[in-house]
């Protein structure tokens, strides 16, 4: 783990602007992961932790501000076409991905965090990259309420 990432300090520019200066406010990124149950037991607090500090070594930002969750879908609720799986299987039926960013993120960026995401949730669940799907959201300055303002950056 990245000893700046873990005590949160204040000298990354990873949102493209000093982090002195908003990313204090910023509570993002926000990472949601969506399966079927696994068949295998997999330790999944252990995975989203890992997928928080891998994210934050690639990208440099600062492992205090990014919000990793993992839910499931009940057994027989995902179909693919006419099929329905009660287990997440390792091809056919994506593991699905939602990274929220603020719109201060350049492409070249974002493309970091969606194969950061990719490569350590592959990593750390034994899942295939081409089974994983992850679409990118964008929050405009002014459109996040956090910390009980509307947030600016």
């Amino acid at each position: 783990m990245h000893l700046k990432a873990a005590l949160c300090e204040k000298t990354s520019i990873a949102f493209g602007f000093p982090i002195e200066e908003k990313i204090g406010k910023l509570k993002m990124p926000f990472i949601h992961v969506k399966s079927l149950p696994f068949e295998e037991k997999i330790d999944i607090s252990n995975v989203i932790r890992n997928v928080a500090i891998d994210f934050s070594g690639n990208t440099d930002i600062q492992l205090c501000h990014i919000h990793t969750t993992w839910e499931y879908y009940q057994s027989g609720h995902y179909a693919k076409g006419d099929k329905i799986s009660e287990f997440q299987p390792k091809k056919n039926y994506p593991i699905i991905v939602e990274l929220f960013t603020p719109d201060s993120c350049d492409l070249k960026l974002i493309g970091i965090m969606l194969e950061s995401i990719a490569n350590s949730i592959s990593k750390n669940t034994g899942f295939p990259q081409n089974n994983i799907f992850i679409r990118s959201r964008v929050a405009k300055s002014n459109t996040v309420f956090d910390d009980g303002q509307i947030v600016e950056w």
